[in-house]
């Protein structure tokens, strides 16, 4: 059994899952567009930015609390939306909802959760945002976001960067797609590749085989199996969706919007003219197309399009709570974390996911108090260092 106590870091976590996991599961994970350089990018562009300490200030220990939308948050970072999650560990979205509201940092559970909206926001009724993912049918979208509401939900994050099916290069080589199920001719290498993972593949059947899609059942053909629920989810997304349908959003939604998926500084800008509270700088973790920037490396640009008291948050590539240190620097209010967390609720399930978020809360306070700041209001742009100055 993996003891995830023994984990030092995000990257041991990682290889823990990789142990675990079947490859059609972790490699789909790694490598988001093709080759895989759009998520390679988002975590080494970090490595270009240092930050310059001071020394002899009271810092031990560091407040590292962040207020955003008014409430009161543990830590500058929260658990971002991995759609399927409860795949890879049969409860993976109950286990990161109590770990969020245990250690009182947000989880923005996927709009293609396993477990319902419902469920989720009774374990942690005060940490819980909902990912929007927006169907074709314009009447289907708003149901899903007054179901939201019903749950007791008020942040609304509504991903905008999939105009189309996203394409990843492993399902057709592993012969396993989520839609699609086995492709037969690869049975061999799939059979292989479950032999030599034997303890998700037992996890896997004890729980039932194939999860069914909680947040999109309801709406599926009465009887629908979980192959029915995600056939019919893909009948319907995604729209692509234009800068109207948020303004429909906004209409509908009472609570906080915000808006993932933004890279164009024009964009960012024009977020907030038409309604949103945040935008969150996503390239959906690499997983968009694999010639994009590092979302870090876009996010000064980004910093500029904000207008006065807009908050902006900061998505991919985060793997040391030094690299929240250098968002937050760089311009970022709030991170948001999901390979990280993947990692761990993969290789330890909750306590896998109680450890990721230890490595990183520790990270963070060594890096303050290191750096000489003694809140995470002190980290700020002069600390970044510059060979020019």
């Amino acid at each position: 059994m993996t003891n995830v106590s023994q984990a030092l870091n995000i990257e041991d976590l990682r290889k823990m899952a990789g142990r675990r996991l079947p490859s059609f599961l972790f490699d789909y994970a790694e490598y988001g567009h093709a080759d895989g350089a759009g998520v390679a990018r988002n975590v080494s562009a970090f490595d270009k930015y240092q930050m310059v300490s001071r020394a002899l200030v009271k810092c031990v220990p560091p407040e590292t609390g962040r207020t955003i939308f008014g409430k009161r948050y543990a830590m500058p970072f929260g658990v971002s939306a991995v759609g399927g999650i409860g795949v890879f560990r049969p409860g993976a979205e109950r286990f990161l909802a109590e770990v969020a509201r245990d250690f009182n940092i947000p989880f923005m559970l996927s709009g293609v959760s396993v477990e319902s909206i419902e469920t989720v926001a009774r374990i942690a009724p005060d940490n819980v945002w909902f990912q929007l993912y927006a169907s074709r049918d314009v009447a289907l979208t708003e149901r899903i976001i007054r179901r939201a509401g019903d749950a007791g939900v008020d942040v609304l994050v509504v991903s905008v960067d999939y105009p189309i099916q996203n394409q990843s290069e492993v399902p057709p080589r592993s012969g396993v797609t989520p839609v699609g199920g086995i492709n037969w001719q690869k049975l061999p290498a799939i059979f292989s590749d479950l032999a030599t993972h034997p303890r998700w593949f037992a996890d896997f059947l004890m729980s039932g085989g194939m999860p069914k899609m909680q947040s999109w059942s309801p709406y599926a053909p009465p009887g629908s199996s979980a192959k029915d629920v995600a056939k019919f989810y893909a009948s319907v997304w995604p729209p692509n969706l234009v800068w109207n349908d948020i303004e429909r959003i906004r209409s509908v939604w009472p609570g906080k919007l915000v808006i993932k998926g933004l890279m164009d500084p024009a964009d960012v800008a024009k977020a907030y003219d038409v309604g949103a509270d945040a935008v969150s700088l996503s390239n959906h973790g690499g997983n968009k197309l694999n010639i994009m920037p590092a979302t870090i490396d876009c996010l000064q640009a980004a910093r500029h399009a904000v207008p006065e008291g807009g908050t902006l948050f900061l998505d991919g590539g985060i793997r040391r709570g030094s690299d929240i240190m250098k968002a937050l620097a760089l311009g970022a209010d709030f991170c948001f974390l999901g390979r990280a967390f993947l990692y761990g609720v993969s290789a330890g399930g909750r306590n896998g996911a109680e450890r990721a978020m230890e490595i990183l809360s520790n990270e963070l306070s060594y890096t303050m108090a290191m750096l000489g700041c003694p809140e995470v209001d002190d980290v700020t742009p002069d600390r970044l260092f510059s060979s020019g100055a």
